[in-house]
């Protein structure tokens, strides 16, 4: 059994949010049982014809990601659900599941009726090339990009090969690709860059959709799109922005524990930070160092530095190691635990939140704490996200603003 499995740990639907999220991880008294045992196996004893059938991103290592499935399992008490993803892996390791590949599945399943669920995150915009790479070891994903980098057919190529699969968006699976007695589900899915899509990626999502017995997706830039196209879609929130109420108590259980209780009595008040590697150049180093540093003396706070996610194409320790240099000095810590709960637990007892992460911007909000997510541009999925759900005041910066660090 995983991780979180082993956790003496039970969390309440209806657990309060915390008094005072900015200051500390809040803390529960009741007993608990284990987040999964929470999600998975609730009124176990409940009758339910139709197995469920999770499928997503979290067959990597993502916060979001994993952090989503979850969330889908708590969408679905009384349900002990399976979880699919393009290929197999096992994230308990991190608080993820046991993942199986989709035609492990299929074959497996493929006599029983199901509810085949795409479970969130940017689902409808994800190349097969972009799922390969991110599937891969940091080493092996070099090489690839090193080998196949030079032209879509080369990438195509590579990434059917990996992934068992020619579609081009394969976190996008139409009713059509699947046994007779699946029914599709999209559930809050973002596919903000979905019109920038080349043709043929465009038509094979769209497709994918027109088959689904639900579409949900997270964002308005997404929903008018699928409008445009002549498809029906409810707009919904990111289901991880209810991470206290489904997963509080477990959490303040995490964060009274390890490396959060360690970071907390060296450091009883920080700002958490996360940066994705393609953030790493000395230029825009040196920008969020310097925003960093005024607002920890200014407010007489500790950093504390922490990856998001492992995959390729995500966070790099180096990036990190970087920053923490230019803040010599200054109260800084380098958060080592990748764990969703751990990541949770730091976000919680945050007095701010600055980073790329949309999850971590979501969750750091979730708690209450003020939160900035950094952008490249205003079309990006975190601004469409944010705009969609907290369009004013702004709540998402480019490197190149002055207010780059959240006020509290």
């Amino acid at each position: 059994m995983g991780t979180l499995l082993r956790e003496s740990a039970m969390i309440t639907e209806d657990a309060p949010r915390p008094e005072a999220p900015h200051r500390r991880p809040f803390i529960r008294k009741r007993s608990v049982r284990s987040w999964c045992t929470m999600t998975a196996n609730a009124h176990a004893g409940r009758s339910v014809s139709r197995r469920l059938i999770l499928f997503g991103a979290f067959d990597r290592h993502n916060f979001g990601d994993i952090l989503l499935a979850h969330c889908a399992v708590a969408a679905h008490r009384g349900r002990t659900p399976v979880f699919a993803g393009l290929l197999s892996r096992d994230l308990t390791v991190f608080g993820g599941h046991r993942v199986r590949s989709l035609a492990e599945i299929i074959a497996a399943y493929r006599h029983e009726a199901a509810d085949f669920v795409h479970v969130g995150g940017e689902l409808l915009t994800t190349t097969a090339w972009e799922a390969a790479v991110m599937l891969q070891s940091p080493a092996d994903a070099a090489r690839a990009i090193a080998m196949y980098d030079r032209s879509p057919e080369t990438r195509r190529a590579w990434a059917q090969t990996m992934l068992t699969t020619d579609r081009r968006i394969p976190y996008a699976i139409s009713a059509a690709e699947l046994p007779t007695g699946w029914t599709v589900h999209f559930n809050a899915v973002g596919g903000v860059a979905l019109t920038k899509l080349p043709t043929e990626e465009h038509a094979e999502v769209l497709r994918a959709l027109r088959t689904a017995g639900t579409v949900s997706v997270r964002d308005a830039v997404t929903h008018a799109a699928l409008k445009r196209a002549g498809i029906s879609a409810e707009l919904a929130c990111d289901p991880a922005s209810a991470t206290p109420r489904l997963f509080g108590e477990l959490i303040s259980l995490r964060a009274r524990n390890g490396e959060v209780a360690a970071i907390a009595r060296r450091t009883p008040c920080w700002i958490a930070v996360q940066l994705a590697a393609h953030y790493g150049d000395d230029a825009t180093l040196d920008r969020i160092a310097s925003a960093l540093r005024n607002r920890a003396i200014h407010a007489n706070v500790g950093i504390v530095l922490f990856r998001a996610g492992l995959a390729p194409w995500h966070d790099d320790r180096e990036t990190l190691e970087r920053l923490f240099r230019r803040l010599a000095g200054l109260p800084v810590n380098l958060f080592e635990s990748a764990h969703v709960l751990d990541v949770c637990a730091l976000l919680s007892g945050a007095r701010a939140y600055l980073g790329t992460s949309l999850h971590g911007w979501i969750v750091a909000n979730s708690f209450g704490v003020p939160a900035h997510c950094l952008v490249s541009h205003d079309s990006d999925k975190a601004a469409a996200y944010i705009d969609t759900w907290h369009a004013s005041p702004r709540r998402w910066r480019k490197v190149s603003e002055s207010d780059l660090v959240p006020v509290y």
